[in-house]
């Protein structure tokens, strides 16, 4: 009797030490391809960069800064991302930074707003460290940034330089690529609205930054909100590489309704 007592206890520590060492060594997976995913295994700083709707127009200031609701919910689904059951928040938010421990390492999050258009953007701090930029580069001027370094493989019609403040119509609304073999072609749709989530290395500031916009407010959320969760099959995917990914949403709108996308372009770059 007493040995069969004995035996059970055994039995059951044994399987809950190894149930613990399976779900540490889960978690140490997790946190190593999270690090290279978002460039944080060489760099420890990442930020969340909105778009600045703030003009000179409205505003008798020298400069100044207004970020969309949907841009704000589109930061709610990164900052989502360092919430899951894999890392651990050992600091209470202050402020608009977090302490995030992955694995024993130490990083920095921040989010930040995209420099106004009185300043330039070269000088923006958060260029140091890994990025997500959230929007396109009407009102982003990051995003216009990289841009006009030629860094990125797609680009939205409404990018454009000569594009104007107001929707285009259809037949002028379009994803185009911008490099490889494929250079010149655009991707359409009469029933989906146009989103893209690309990932580039910054090797002059040797950082990474991954891009979430559409050509609306509502897109660029669903399009973060892709990122949000997705990121470990595009891991999966793509590995370590830079990627560019046109995605097609259904109506979205101030519902924020998450419905999976289609994939209507993937490029390796």
């Amino acid at each position: 009797m007493l040995l069969d007592i004995l035996t059970n206890v055994i039995a059951n520590v044994v399987f809950w030490i190894g149930l613990g060492v399976t779900a540490a060594a889960v978690v140490r997976v997790a946190q190593r391809r999270f690090r290279r995913f978002f460039g944080l295994d060489a760099n420890q700083q990442l930020a969340a960069c909105l778009s600045n709707l703030w003009t000179t127009a409205t505003s008798t200031r020298p400069r100044g800064y207004s970020v969309s609701l949907h841009e704000l919910r589109a930061s709610e689904a990164i900052t989502r991302l360092f919430g899951s059951a894999s890392f651990r928040l050992p600091d209470v938010v202050r402020g608009l930074v977090d302490a995030i421990y992955l694995g024993g390492h130490r990083y920095d999050f921040r989010t930040a707003v995209s420099p106004a258009p009185t300043d330039d953007p070269k000088n923006f701090p958060e260029l140091a460290g890994n990025l997500i930029v959230v929007g396109a580069a009407a009102r982003n001027r990051v995003r216009r940034l990289y841009l006009d370094e030629n860094l990125l493989s797609l680009r939205i019609s409404n990018e454009l330089p000569d594009a104007g403040p107001h929707q285009s119509p259809p037949d002028q609304r379009y994803v185009e690529v911008l490099t490889g073999a494929d250079v010149g072609r655009r991707v359409t749709s009469d029933s989906l609205e146009l989103a893209v989530v690309e990932k580039v290395r910054d090797t002059v500031r040797g950082t990474t930054v991954v891009f979430c916009l559409g050509r609306r407010g509502d897109t660029t959320w669903a399009a973060t909100e892709y990122l949000a969760r997705n990121w470990r099959a595009l891991q999966r995917e793509f590995g370590d590489a830079p990627f560019a990914l046109c995605l097609g949403f259904r109506e979205v709108g101030y519902g924020y309704d998450y419905h999976p996308p289609r994939r209507l372009l993937a490029l390796r770059t």
